[in-house]
């Protein structure tokens, strides 16, 4: 009885359903080994890490906001907000990559502060505030730009071109710079997350609101520092994708919230709050990137590509339902 008992407590743990989600990425990268040509070339592994690096940061940041029992739509926003500003910086001002970046990246906390705000002092709908917000930004984003792309070129800025090239495509080793990047990331904020302060009042505040304030809990603190992490990942994403095309494109992570919050779902963070793991959101947003190139190389369009990433999005979330009212 007691045996029963713990199994189902250990069933309950964000470690064994990252673990559980690890099995499923493994039996994936297995069949499509087995199944699809070119897929375990070193060229084509790198490739997939390199895809995943923007989507599995801005999967960090909403993790964060997911846990504490938000939303954020407007993260996609974020990023090609933040992606503007660092190359505007580089191009117009011929700052610093190192300044341009932080810049970047102070965009998104800016953006998350105001998320924030919205959602702890002004008392609206996490959905609605973030879906107001991303209009916001995204307007910013094309009044900044002028409605054009912000392209840094070599030959008036040949150390930043150099810089956005490394960062965006270089490797250490054959191993792309960009999925160190969101591999250390993964280690740094799961030790945020399960190891701090922070981390235990985000958990707390999301499983229960009004048992965290009564705890002595800063419940509108707590919510503004998850919406600041989110954004400040979804401008490293904007970053990101900055470096790797060596401009900023003002159509930048359009839709990528949504990819952001389904790779979260699908490695096992609870839409309900309070329940979730970085290494969760990490393993799903592996589980895309390897399912789209899996798809991509056997011919399949993007079109079934949708469908096939919306159904398994369809079937965690269902499946979290299920676990919880199993464990009620």
């Amino acid at each position: 009885m007691n045996t029963h008992i713990n199994l189902d407590k250990i069933k309950g743990t964000p470690i064994f359903k990252a673990l559980s989600r690890l099995s499923v990425l493994l039996i994936l990268f297995i069949i499509l080994a087995f199944t699809t040509h070119n897929f375990i070339k070193a060229s084509n592994l790198s490739t997939i890490l390199l895809q995943v690096a923007v989507y599995a940061v801005i999967a960090y940041g909403v993790t964060f906001v997911l846990i504490v029992g938000a939303t954020d739509l407007s993260a996609g926003s974020v990023v090609g907000l933040a992606g503007i500003v660092t190359a505007l910086l580089l191009r117009d001002y011929n700052v610093s990559p190192i300044v341009a970046i932080l810049a970047g990246l102070a965009t998104g906390l800016l953006c998350g502060f105001i998320n924030g705000i919205c959602v702890t002092y002004l008392k609206i709908m996490p959905f609605i505030a973030t879906l107001g917000t991303s209009w916001i930004f995204r307007g910013f984003c094309q009044l900044i730009g002028d409605g054009q792309p912000v392209t840094i070129r070599s030959s008036t800025n040949p150390e930043a071109a150099e810089f956005l090239k490394t960062l965006g495509s270089g490797r250490i080793g054959g191993f792309p710079i960009a999925a160190i990047v969101f591999l250390v990331l993964a280690v740094v904020l799961s030790i945020l997350l399960t190891k701090t302060v922070l981390g235990r009042n985000v958990f707390a505040t999301g499983s229960n609101e009004e048992a965290a304030r009564l705890s002595g809990i800063n419940v509108r603190r707590t919510t503004i520092c998850a919406f600041m992490l989110c954004d400040v990942m979804a401008a490293l994403g904007g970053v990101l994708i900055t470096a790797r095309l060596s401009s900023g494109q003002i159509a930048a992570g359009t839709g990528y919230e949504l990819e952001g919050i389904a790779a979260a779902v699908i490695g096992g963070v609870s839409l309900m709050g309070g329940e979730g793991s970085i290494a969760g959101a990490l393993i799903g947003a592996l589980i895309m990137g390897m399912l789209r190139n899996g798809l991509n190389l056997n011919g399949i369009n993007s079109y079934w590509q949708q469908i096939v990433i919306g159904t398994i999005l369809i079937f965690a979330v269902a499946f979290d339902l299920f676990q919880r009212r199993k464990n009620k």
